[in-house]
């Protein structure tokens, strides 16, 4: 059972998830709550930590588990535009409209790094981070895509989007083997490849992209602002729409064979993938207006509705098998190994500050002073 989030322009976090009741399947809420004094821009999942940012500059940290606010940063002087844990739920990245990605560590929850001006100073849109957690990529108000190196904490490499024909980039997603990502912007969703180095394929739409979702690394959902849905693989000549909503879609998510969609006017549907077709399954109305959505996909950590039938000892075993997933995600991130290699490369741009030819954890002490080695379309129409 998984658990939707919502973050809603009045400010409030709403919870949802999947019950089957009498064969019907429902969408039932589990949790409220309003701790932002503004509009919600973003949301992103770590480990027990549900984190929000918002236009009142606030990063706010809710406990999953107790359903009550954690803590509250206050390290951005302007609209948190997104919001990112690393997959190992370590860290969590931020950007702002003040220009500045920080890098705060989860538990003390102390700043690590901070990039003042990650984009010439120009607003932080969009922040992606690799499934290896090994780098970021962000997208900012100066038209760039920058990579960061979260192991050194440095830059790496930087492209204007601008000579590559993307306008004003709106959002970026890793698929889920990071090899490929997908950056939407005003009337395209492109596909660019790491190990190609640029870009694969540009899917151009006959209503403005808003959303992505990979279902894998060759098949991905984009949401429309006509509140259409299209499904195609990276290799398709042809795409297949789904009339999902009367507005626009503002987020999809996808997992266990289920796609998740919200609209703008509060509209949440449960979509089931069959074959690559949709299924509507069972939808609600948040009486909100959607901004965000994410997934929690932690089954111990969704609270479920007390039944006049669960036996006392259930309740115990229930109770223990929460400590124990508890202990065993913190034992699992102390012992966490790093992920495979990622290099990157784009042809003839130049890295701000190249890194080195092997990719090494930073070492315990100062080390001595590197040399610094110089590193030097298909088209689809979507009617």
């Amino acid at each position: 059972m998984d658990e939707l989030i919502v973050g809603t322009y009045e400010g409030f976090l709403l919870g949802y998830s999947i019950r089957t009741e009498d064969s019907i399947v429902k969408l039932k809420q589990t949790f409220a709550t309003q701790s932002h004094t503004a509009s919600v821009r973003c949301v992103s999942i770590g480990g027990k930590f549900l984190a929000s940012g918002g236009t009142d500059d606030k990063v706010v940290v809710i406990d999953l588990k107790t359903r009550k606010e954690h803590t509250v940063l206050m390290n951005h002087d302007g609209t948190v535009n997104s919001i990112a844990f690393t997959h190992s739920g370590t860290h969590l990245l931020t950007g702002s409209d003040d220009g500045s990605i920080i890098v705060t560590r989860t538990g003390n929850w102390q700043i690590e790094k901070i990039w003042k001006k990650a984009h010439g100073g120009q607003p932080v849109i969009a922040i992606a981070v690799h499934p290896s957690d090994k780098l970021a990529l962000s997208i900012g108000g100066d038209k760039t895509l920058r990579t960061w190196n979260l192991i050194k904490g440095r830059p790496a490499f930087t492209i204007n989007l601008a000579s590559k024909g993307v306008l004003m980039p709106t959002e970026i997603k890793f698929s889920p083997g990071g090899d490929r990502f997908s950056l939407v912007s005003q009337q395209t969703v492109d596909v660019w490849t790491i190990s190609k180095a640029g870009l694969e394929k540009r899917i151009t739409c006959s209503s403005k992209p808003i959303a992505v979702q990979w279902l894998t690394d060759e098949r991905l959902y984009v949401g429309l602002e006509n509140g259409n849905i299209i499904t195609l693989t990276v290799t398709d000549t042809e795409a297949l729409t789904y009339q999902a909503h009367k507005t626009r879609v503002k987020s999809l998510h996808y997992e266990n064979e289920l796609l998740y969609s919200a609209s703008g006017s509060g509209e949440l549907k449960v979509w089931s993938v069959e074959e690559s077709n949709l299924v509507e399954i069972s939808s609600c109305n948040a009486a909100c207006r959607v901004t965000c959505v994410t997934l929690n996909r932690q089954n111990h950590l969704i609270k479920k509705e007390e039944q006049n039938d669960i036996k006392d000892e259930e309740k115990v075993v229930s109770e223990e098998s929460d400590d124990l997933d508890e202990a065993e995600e913190v034992t699992a991130t102390s012992k966490r190994k790093p992920g495979a290699f990622v290099t990157i490369n784009y042809g003839d741009e130049r890295n701000d500050e190249e890194s080195d030819k092997e990719f090494k954890p930073p070492p315990k002490k100062k080390c001595k002073k590197r040399k610094r080695n110089k590193k030097p379309k298909n088209q689809i129409n979507v009617e």
